[in-house]
């Protein structure tokens, strides 16, 4: 493996002396980089991965703290391990480099043990990191598929929909580890594109280069089977035009860089609105100005983007299935007049598979098979795609609905049963409990006892004869008034429910030894 360093210091001397140590004294391989300004060396940090980092304390334009300090703000990264080197041996410094998480200060004058041993003790840091690193990502491979699924679909709702009022947007910052409050846009579209899965391969491959290179630093999405959407992070409008000219530079060493139309937003803060954003960066792309022209194309492509988010809002609460058919054939619609054959394709196999999302992938296979699926719209007609979107949308959302009905159901039990524990002692009947959350009492019946096992009176009974037991242990309350207490009206009916449930009568019950006492 090969150890990426970085030297940061205004003294040239210093740098190279901190080189020629490293570069004769370690038995690693190491690439080195030297810079002697901070705000270079900061630049290199965020857009390249070091592991390692020597930064001065004190440079003219930017000093290491403030380097530091401000590649924390900007990357939520473990590396690279930053080793702060300073003729200052001052208490301040060294309170704020344990803030900023510094792997180590080191005063100079340094020797070469001092900075061998220092970058020794980091690189097994390091390795320690890369080996459970490496166990994670083995251990969650599913969970790394799920997160590029959630990063797909997040795109849309980041730049269509206000943020703000659904999705607890400091939670999306953590789960992506990126800034979301503001960055750039850039559409990317093919100029000769093929069939379908050719095109979506080859927009892959692009958005996948683009992750490698700016990795902590993007989300993408390939959206309406021929754009790749891609929400860069950024700070300031400095630091977004450095990301343009990046990008732009990274792209043209690519062999599909004749076949792409590339098109930038400027810098947007997310209360502004991301969605003016991803028009501004659409209309580049395509290198003509936003005009009236424009407006009717946005306008349906604002309804679609409007009825899927309906759609997918339904899977969880599918109680209207006529409202849902009907939003189910106002998009049909709208994807016939909008896309093409190849791109309805796309658009409703990555819908039905965002639904799955939202019902509970892993119950994938008990709702629709989803490889059957694919296989039948991919090599069928436009008016036969809309057929087996329609018929496999209604029984996603009818499937959804006996789920809904379950959960619902599940939850009034438990709340049924709450209630009972708390009201063992009152007079409780199945009509009653039925009533109070909405059940016919014949099927309340028949669930509750599915759910617990047990009839309802013979639970009521056991609890209150649990309750009693415990009364007999506990108190000298006589046995009527335990019948009372517990929930029973005739003292006789206790005793005969008691000898049922324990073998023997209150009294006998109540004269055995606790140990040896059944409840």
């Amino acid at each position: 493996m090969t150890y990426k360093i970085l030297i940061a210091d205004d003294e040239k001397i210093v740098v190279d002396s901190i080189k020629f140590i490293l570069e004769n004294n370690l038995n690693e391989d190491i690439e080195i980089s030297t810079f002697t300004f901070g705000r270079e060396a900061l630049e290199n940090l965020l857009f390249d991965s070091y592991h390692i980092a020597f930064v001065d304390i004190k440079m003219p334009d930017l000093d290491g703290l403030e380097l530091i300090e401000e590649f924390r703000k900007m990357r939520n990264s473990e590396f690279p391990l930053f080793i702060i080197v300073s003729a200052y041996d001052k208490f301040e410094f060294a309170k704020k480099a344990i803030k900023e998480k510094a792997f180590a200060y080191i005063l100079k004058p340094y020797s070469i043990e001092d900075i061998v041993l220092t970058v020794q003790s980091a690189i097994a840091h390091i390795n320690s990191v890369l080996a459970k690193t490496k166990e994670n990502i083995e251990k969650n491979a599913q969970l790394i598929v799920m997160r590029n699924l959630l990063e797909n679909s997040f795109i849309p709702t980041l730049i269509f929909k206000n943020v703000f009022d659904i999705v607890d947007i400091n939670q999306y910052e953590k789960i992506f580890g990126i800034n979301l409050k503001s960055g750039i846009l850039m559409v990317l579209s093919l100029k000769d594109k093929n069939d379908f899965v050719s095109s979506f391969k080859e927009l892959d491959n692009i958005r996948k280069d683009i992750k490698i290179s700016f990795e902590h630093k993007v989300l993408t999405s390939i959206g309406m089977g021929e754009y790749l959407i891609c929400f860069f992070s950024a700070f300031s409008q400095k630091e977004a035009e450095i990301y343009k000219e990046k990008i732009q530079e990274i792209l043209k060493q690519k062999p599909y860089w004749n076949n792409i139309k590339v098109g930038f937003s400027d810098f947007y803060y997310l209360d502004e609105g991301y969605e003016k954003a991803f028009w501004e960066a659409y209309y580049a792309m395509l290198d003509i100005d936003s005009s009236d022209e424009n407006e009717e194309n946005e306008h349906l492509f604002l309804l679609t983007e409007n009825l899927e988010a309906k759609l997918i809002h339904s899977i969880n609460n599918p109680t209207q299935i006529p409202v849902i058919e009907n939003y189910i054939n106002q998009l049909c619609r709208l994807y016939v007049e909008l896309f093409g054959e190849n791109n309805l394709k796309y658009k409703v196999i990555k819908l039905i598979i965002m639904l799955l999302l939202e019902i509970g992938i892993e119950n994938r296979n008990e709702s629709v098979d989803i490889e059957k699926l694919i296989s039948q719209i991919l090599n069928s007609s436009s008016e036969q795609i809309v057929e087996i979107f329609k018929k496999a949308l209604l029984t996603l959302f009818s499937k959804a609905k006996i789920k809904h009905d379950q959960i619902i159901n599940n939850e009034s039990i438990n709340k049924a049963i709450e209630f009972i524990n708390q009201n063992y002692n009152q007079e409780i009947t199945l009509s009653q409990i039925s009533a109070a959350f909405n059940f016919n009492p014949y099927y309340f019946s028949k669930l509750f006892k599915k759910y617990t096992g047990v009839s309802f009176k013979t639970y009521l009974t056991k609890l209150r004869i649990q309750n009693a037991c415990q009364l007999l242990k506990n108190s000298s309350k006589s046995i009527k008034e335990i019948s009372f207490a517990v929930g029973f009206s005739d003292p006789n009916y206790f005793i005969k429910a008691f000898k049922k449930f324990t073998g023997m009568t209150p009294s006998a019950y109540r004269s055995l030894p606790d140990e040896s006492k059944p409840i």
